[in-house]
Protein backbone atom coordinates (compact mmCIF):
# COMPACT_ATOMS: atom_id res chain seq x y z
CA UNK A 1 0.00 0.00 0.00
CA UNK A 2 1.21 3.51 -0.80
CA UNK A 3 2.77 5.11 2.32
CA UNK A 4 0.88 8.38 1.85
CA UNK A 5 -2.37 6.43 1.67
CA UNK A 6 -1.47 4.63 4.91
CA UNK A 7 -0.94 7.97 6.62
CA UNK A 8 -4.19 9.36 5.21
CA UNK A 9 -6.10 6.30 6.43
CA UNK A 10 -4.56 6.74 9.86
CA UNK A 11 -5.40 10.46 9.82
CA UNK A 12 -9.02 9.73 8.93
CA UNK A 13 -9.21 7.14 11.71
CA UNK A 14 -7.74 9.57 14.27
CA UNK A 15 -10.08 12.36 13.15
CA UNK A 16 -13.03 9.99 13.51
CA UNK A 17 -11.96 9.14 17.07
CA UNK A 18 -11.49 12.84 17.88
CA UNK A 19 -14.96 13.60 16.54
CA UNK A 20 -16.53 10.80 18.60
CA UNK A 21 -14.80 11.95 21.81
CA UNK A 22 -15.74 15.60 21.25
CA UNK A 23 -19.33 14.50 20.67
CA UNK A 24 -19.29 12.51 23.93
CA UNK A 25 -17.84 15.47 25.84
CA UNK A 26 -20.60 17.77 24.57
CA UNK A 27 -23.29 15.18 25.42
CA UNK A 28 -22.15 14.36 28.98
CA UNK A 29 -23.35 17.63 30.64
CA UNK A 30 -26.83 17.12 29.14
CA UNK A 31 -26.82 13.49 30.28
CA UNK A 32 -25.88 14.54 33.82
CA UNK A 33 -28.56 17.23 33.80
CA UNK A 34 -31.13 14.66 32.66
CA UNK A 35 -30.11 12.26 35.44
CA UNK A 36 -30.30 15.05 38.02
CA UNK A 37 -33.80 15.88 36.77
CA UNK A 38 -34.80 12.21 37.07
CA UNK A 39 -33.46 12.18 40.63
CA UNK A 40 -35.38 15.36 41.44
CA UNK A 41 -38.58 13.84 40.05
CA UNK A 42 -38.07 10.69 42.14
CA UNK A 43 -37.38 12.69 45.30
CA UNK A 44 -40.43 14.86 44.62
CA UNK A 45 -42.63 11.75 44.99
CA UNK A 46 -41.33 11.36 48.53
CA UNK A 47 -41.68 15.10 49.15
CA UNK A 48 -45.30 15.05 47.96
CA UNK A 49 -46.28 12.15 50.20
CA UNK A 50 -44.52 13.82 53.17
CA UNK A 51 -46.45 17.01 52.47
CA UNK A 52 -49.70 15.04 52.30
CA UNK A 53 -48.93 13.37 55.64
CA UNK A 54 -48.09 16.73 57.19
CA UNK A 55 -51.34 18.28 55.90
CA UNK A 56 -53.40 15.39 57.27
CA UNK A 57 -51.68 15.62 60.67
CA UNK A 58 -52.37 19.35 60.72
CA UNK A 59 -56.04 18.76 59.80
CA UNK A 60 -56.30 16.11 62.55
CA UNK A 61 -54.91 18.56 65.09
CA UNK A 62 -57.38 21.24 63.95
CA UNK A 63 -60.29 18.81 64.33
CA UNK A 64 -59.10 17.85 67.82
CA UNK A 65 -59.06 21.55 68.75
CA UNK A 66 -62.58 21.86 67.33
CA UNK A 67 -63.69 18.97 69.55
CA UNK A 68 -62.17 20.66 72.61
CA UNK A 69 -64.04 23.85 71.70
CA UNK A 70 -67.36 22.00 71.49
CA UNK A 71 -66.62 20.14 74.74
CA UNK A 72 -66.01 23.43 76.51
CA UNK A 73 -69.25 24.75 75.04
CA UNK A 74 -71.13 21.71 76.37
CA UNK A 75 -69.69 22.30 79.88
CA UNK A 76 -70.85 25.90 79.78
CA UNK A 77 -74.30 24.84 78.62
CA UNK A 78 -74.53 22.25 81.42
CA UNK A 79 -73.57 24.94 83.90
CA UNK A 80 -76.22 27.28 82.48
CA UNK A 81 -78.87 24.53 82.50
CA UNK A 82 -78.62 24.38 86.28
CA UNK A 83 -79.59 28.03 86.50
CA UNK A 84 -82.29 28.51 83.83
CA UNK A 85 -85.76 29.33 85.06
CA UNK A 86 -88.00 28.92 82.05
CA UNK A 87 -88.95 25.88 80.05
CA UNK A 88 -88.18 27.62 76.77
CA UNK A 89 -84.64 28.52 77.85
CA UNK A 90 -84.08 24.98 79.06
CA UNK A 91 -85.19 23.52 75.73
CA UNK A 92 -83.05 26.02 73.79
CA UNK A 93 -79.85 25.12 75.69
CA UNK A 94 -80.64 21.43 75.36
CA UNK A 95 -80.82 21.86 71.57
CA UNK A 96 -77.48 23.70 71.57
CA UNK A 97 -75.94 20.92 73.62
CA UNK A 98 -77.31 18.25 71.26
CA UNK A 99 -75.95 20.14 68.26
CA UNK A 100 -72.53 20.39 69.90
CA UNK A 101 -72.56 16.66 70.72
CA UNK A 102 -73.55 15.83 67.14
CA UNK A 103 -70.74 18.04 65.84
CA UNK A 104 -68.27 16.19 68.09
CA UNK A 105 -69.44 12.83 66.72
CA UNK A 106 -68.94 14.08 63.13
CA UNK A 107 -65.48 15.40 64.00
CA UNK A 108 -64.54 12.12 65.67
CA UNK A 109 -65.62 10.23 62.53
CA UNK A 110 -63.52 12.60 60.43
CA UNK A 111 -60.51 12.08 62.72
CA UNK A 112 -60.89 8.30 62.44
CA UNK A 113 -60.90 8.63 58.64
CA UNK A 114 -57.82 10.88 58.79
CA UNK A 115 -56.02 8.38 61.04
CA UNK A 116 -56.83 5.58 58.60
CA UNK A 117 -55.53 7.67 55.69
CA UNK A 118 -52.40 8.54 57.66
CA UNK A 119 -51.70 4.90 58.41
CA UNK A 120 -52.06 3.98 54.73
CA UNK A 121 -49.89 6.89 53.61
CA UNK A 122 -47.14 6.05 56.11
CA UNK A 123 -47.08 2.43 54.90
CA UNK A 124 -46.95 3.70 51.32
CA UNK A 125 -44.11 6.05 52.27
CA UNK A 126 -42.05 3.23 53.77
CA UNK A 127 -42.27 1.26 50.51
CA UNK A 128 -41.64 4.37 48.42
CA UNK A 129 -38.63 5.41 50.53
CA UNK A 130 -36.88 2.10 49.82
CA UNK A 131 -37.64 2.38 46.11
CA UNK A 132 -36.53 6.03 45.97
CA UNK A 133 -33.26 5.31 47.76
CA UNK A 134 -32.49 2.46 45.39
CA UNK A 135 -33.24 4.55 42.29
CA UNK A 136 -31.34 7.53 43.71
CA UNK A 137 -28.26 5.38 44.37
CA UNK A 138 -28.36 4.08 40.79
CA UNK A 139 -28.68 7.61 39.38
CA UNK A 140 -25.86 8.91 41.61
CA UNK A 141 -23.69 6.01 40.43
CA UNK A 142 -24.40 6.86 36.77
CA UNK A 143 -23.67 10.55 37.38
CA UNK A 144 -20.38 9.69 39.08
CA UNK A 145 -19.36 7.44 36.18
CA UNK A 146 -20.09 10.21 33.69
CA UNK A 147 -18.18 12.77 35.75
CA UNK A 148 -15.20 10.41 36.03
CA UNK A 149 -15.31 9.79 32.28
CA UNK A 150 -14.74 13.48 31.44
CA UNK A 151 -11.03 13.74 32.45
CA UNK A 152 -10.30 10.37 30.80
CA UNK A 153 -11.87 11.52 27.54
CA UNK A 154 -10.07 14.86 27.74
CA UNK A 155 -6.74 13.10 28.22
CA UNK A 156 -7.45 10.73 25.32
CA UNK A 157 -8.50 13.70 23.16
CA UNK A 158 -5.27 15.54 23.98
CA UNK A 159 -3.15 12.54 22.92
CA UNK A 160 -5.11 12.05 19.71
CA UNK A 161 -4.77 15.71 18.77
CA UNK A 162 -1.02 15.54 19.35
CA UNK A 163 -0.88 12.42 17.20
CA UNK A 164 -2.99 14.14 14.54
CA UNK A 165 -0.69 17.17 14.51
CA UNK A 166 2.42 14.99 14.19
CA UNK A 167 0.81 13.00 11.39
CA UNK A 168 -0.25 16.10 9.47
CA UNK A 169 3.33 17.37 9.61
CA UNK A 170 4.48 14.16 7.90
CA UNK A 171 1.98 14.31 5.04
CA UNK A 172 2.89 16.30 1.92
CA UNK A 173 1.09 19.70 1.91
CA UNK A 174 -0.52 19.16 -1.51
CA UNK A 175 -1.84 15.73 -0.45
CA UNK A 176 -3.17 17.17 2.80
CA UNK A 177 -4.76 20.12 0.99
CA UNK A 178 -6.59 17.77 -1.37
CA UNK A 179 -7.67 15.63 1.61
CA UNK A 180 -9.17 18.72 3.26
CA UNK A 181 -10.92 19.74 0.04
CA UNK A 182 -12.53 16.31 -0.28
CA UNK A 183 -13.49 16.35 3.42
CA UNK A 184 -15.26 19.69 3.02
CA UNK A 185 -17.16 18.40 0.02
CA UNK A 186 -18.30 15.06 1.47
CA UNK A 187 -18.97 16.61 4.92
CA UNK A 188 -19.29 13.88 7.58
CA UNK A 189 -18.68 10.99 5.22
CA UNK A 190 -15.53 9.04 4.38
CA UNK A 191 -12.77 10.90 2.54
CA UNK A 192 -11.06 7.63 1.57
CA UNK A 193 -13.35 5.14 -0.15
CA UNK A 194 -12.66 1.43 -0.14
CA UNK A 195 -12.92 -0.30 -3.51
CA UNK A 196 -14.86 -3.55 -3.54
CA UNK A 197 -15.56 -5.57 -6.69
CA UNK A 198 -14.14 -2.72 -8.81
CA UNK A 199 -16.71 -0.38 -7.25
CA UNK A 200 -16.07 2.79 -5.22
CA UNK A 201 -17.96 2.37 -1.91
CA UNK A 202 -18.17 6.15 -1.61
CA UNK A 203 -20.41 6.72 -4.63
CA UNK A 204 -21.02 3.10 -5.78
CA UNK A 205 -19.66 3.79 -9.25
CA UNK A 206 -17.52 1.32 -11.22
CA UNK A 207 -13.84 2.24 -11.32
CA UNK A 208 -12.45 2.43 -14.90
CA UNK A 209 -10.17 -0.54 -15.73
CA UNK A 210 -7.06 1.64 -16.15
CA UNK A 211 -7.55 3.32 -12.74
CA UNK A 212 -8.36 -0.03 -11.14
CA UNK A 213 -5.21 -1.56 -12.60
CA UNK A 214 -3.09 1.25 -11.17
CA UNK A 215 -4.89 0.88 -7.84
CA UNK A 216 -3.93 -2.80 -7.64
CA UNK A 217 -0.26 -1.89 -8.01
CA UNK A 218 -0.56 0.40 -4.96
CA UNK A 219 2.22 2.70 -6.16
CA UNK A 220 0.41 6.04 -6.15
CA UNK A 221 -2.49 7.94 -4.65
CA UNK A 222 -5.58 7.65 -6.82
CA UNK A 223 -8.99 9.28 -6.69
CA UNK A 224 -12.40 8.16 -7.87
CA UNK A 225 -13.17 9.76 -11.26
CA UNK A 226 -16.79 10.20 -10.16
CA UNK A 227 -16.81 11.41 -6.52
CA UNK A 228 -13.17 12.52 -6.19
CA UNK A 229 -12.48 10.54 -3.02
CA UNK A 230 -9.10 8.96 -2.45
CA UNK A 231 -9.31 5.27 -3.28
CA UNK A 232 -8.24 2.44 -1.02
CA UNK A 233 -7.96 -1.22 -2.03
CA UNK A 234 -7.36 -4.14 0.35
CA UNK A 235 -6.51 -7.52 -1.24
CA UNK A 236 -8.70 -10.33 0.08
Amino acid sequence: MNEELKELLLLEEIESKISQIEKKLTEIPAQIEKLNQEKENILSKLYNIDREIKNLELTKKEREIDIQTFQEKIKKIESILEKVRTNEEYKMYLREKAQAEEAILELEDEILKIMEDLENLKKEREILAVQVEKEKEEIDKNIKELQEEIPKLEEELKKLKEEEKSLRNRIAPEVLAKYETIKQRVKNKKVIAKVENTTCTGCYTLIPPKVYSQLLKGEQLLTCPNCGRYLHYEPE
